[in-house]
């Protein structure tokens, strides 16, 4: 989850707020899964705190046995998107959101 990410990187949420440009409550909200996160947020988190975009989402989404199948899975899908700019990461995102959201 992206609480255990920021605590992991050794941030409080005041000091993630900060670097993220924005409050406290919007970082306690979004870890506590109280409001939608958007892509854009999701990468800044990701470089943040130094860890790969795909644990935020996958931790928020499903087990440790389950993220494990879903990566084998879809391991050439991560090669391709190891490819991408950071820009059109955030594109792909935008759009599996939109879609798990049901706006697409």
């Amino acid at each position: 989850m992206i609480n255990e990410a920021r605590i992991k990187a050794g941030y409080t949420q005041d000091e993630a707020a900060e670097l993220m440009k924005t409050n406290k409550r919007v970082i306690s909200q979004t870890e506590a899964n109280k409001r939608t996160i958007s892509a854009d947020e999701l990468a800044q988190f990701s470089r943040m705190y130094n860890v790969d975009v795909r644990e935020l989402l996958f931790v928020d989404f499903t087990s440790e046995g389950e993220e494990k199948r879903l990566a084998a899975k879809y391991s050439s899908f991560f090669k391709l998107l190891e490819k991408l700019s950071d820009r059109d990461v955030e594109d792909v995102y935008w759009v599996i959101k939109r879609k798990v959201d049901g706006l697409l």
